[in-house]
């Protein structure tokens, strides 16, 4: 094989004409900005498209990353490199960029809350005290929704109706007041859910993080930390599928007529139920696993805020089954095994006694028993009783 050496001019102009190609899409040059410059909004650029734009985290993240890139050029010409170079809007990248600048000493807790991007838009023009009262709302339902936060971001002057609360619409009477009430325990129930989920992870999290290197889980340490903890997280999520009232009394189990035992929630359900009870706990050499590759798999699943999220475990094997060529496969069920099932046993005819219900000509018959009384039949000699002698 030959090898051909390049000169270092042609691989600079190799480099330099894919460099090019690949910054076609916005003219740096023309707007004479300089070549240090240009790779760090090159870098910016790769970083926002990596990074998406759904979840809160990423939000803020994105903010943060928009308000770096805006600071390397002109105002105007930032617009036409995010829509050119990230396909990002000027104005949603104005969005973003207020989250980061007006809402960092709120990040946490709205990453907590999980807040959407739409509704960080409407607090980050907000006050102070409006963006609380969202935030507060949020913790108090389990969330808030883009019509509550702009009806809490409305016009003092405009008389907001007062919320009704749940002692008010026990008294509610149609299917309306019912629908509201089940509205109001199912937001406090799923809220109960999600926090005690999760207390839960972070106990589990905690627990696998400071394992000794080599050795395994104990668990007498374990059973008073994650089973009084999986227990409240299985009442919340019973509550939540039972539409009962949150309570301290422990939830009954869930029938095949209320939840079907092959659907996903019934397995979530049924492994905070195996969780919260020590004797359903894998033995020792499984315990770890147990945790780390199930029990928090379950748990990140069930509080996701992602539409439709992907379900963390392996389909189970199909069982395997057996197939038999020319006839069926014999039965092994235990009525096969039983008395009553089989028919009354007849011997040949050549072994059956006289009068054995045969239905057949007994002179045909030949019999290795007795002979007395049979007609017929003549009786050997040698096994004739002698008569008694005379005295």
């Amino acid at each position: 094989m030959q090898l051909v050496f390049l000169q270092p001019a042609r691989i600079f102009d190799m480099m330099n004409n894919t460099t090019k190609a690949a910054f076609g899409r916005f003219d740096y040059d023309a707007l004479n900005i300089s070549a240090k410059k240009m790779k760090a909004l090159e870098e910016s650029a790769a970083d926002i498209k990596a990074l998406g734009r759904r979840s809160t985290q990423q939000a803020y993240d994105l903010g943060v990353l928009l308000e770096k890139a805006s600071e390397l050029v002109e105002p105007g010409t930032f617009e036409k490199w995010v829509a050119q170079r990230c396909d990002i809007s000027s104005k949603t990248a104005r969005n973003y960029r207020s989250v980061a600048r007006n809402l960092e000493a709120y990040r946490e807790r709205a990453i907590e809350l999980a807040i959407s991007p739409t509704v960080l838009f409407h607090l980050a023009s907000a006050s102070e005290d409006k963006v609380e009262a969202a935030l507060a709302h949020a913790e108090e339902h389990g969330g808030i929704r883009v019509s509550e936060v702009k009806a809490l971001l409305s016009d003092a002057s405009e008389e907001t109706p007062k919320a009704v609360t749940s002692v008010e619409l026990a008294d509610v009477g149609g299917l309306s007041g019912l629908r509201a009430l089940i509205d109001v325990k199912t937001k406090s129930g799923v809220a109960a859910f999600i926090e005690s989920s999760a207390v839960l992870v972070a106990e589990v999290s905690k627990i696998l993080d400071s394992k000794p290197e080599g050795k395994r889980l104990q668990k007498t340490l374990l059973i008073p930390v994650l089973e009084p903890l999986a227990r409240a997280a299985k009442r919340s999520l019973g509550n939540i599928l039972l539409l009962d009232v949150p309570g301290d009394i422990d939830v009954r189990k869930i029938s095949e007529r209320e939840l079907s035992s092959a659907s996903h929630w019934h397995k979530v359900f049924q492994t905070l139920d195996h969780l919260g009870n020590r004797e359903s706990w894998p033995e020792v050499k499984r315990l770890e696993a147990w945790l780390q590759k199930e029990v928090l798999p379950l748990l990140d699943w069930a509080t996701s805020r992602t539409k439709q999220p992907e379900w963390p475990l392996a389909a189970p094997a199909p069982e395997r089954q057996t197939h038999v060529i020319g006839h069926e496969a014999a039965s092994f069920e235990a009525s096969d095994d039983e008395d009553e099932a089989l028919a009354p046993y007849e011997p040949p005819a050549m072994f059956a006694g006289i009068g054995g219900g045969l239905g057949c000509d007994v002179s045909n018959v030949l019999s290795f028993g007795s002979a007395e009384g049979r007609t017929g039949l003549r009786t050997p000699k040698s096994l004739m009783r002698k008569p008694a002698e005379a005295s």
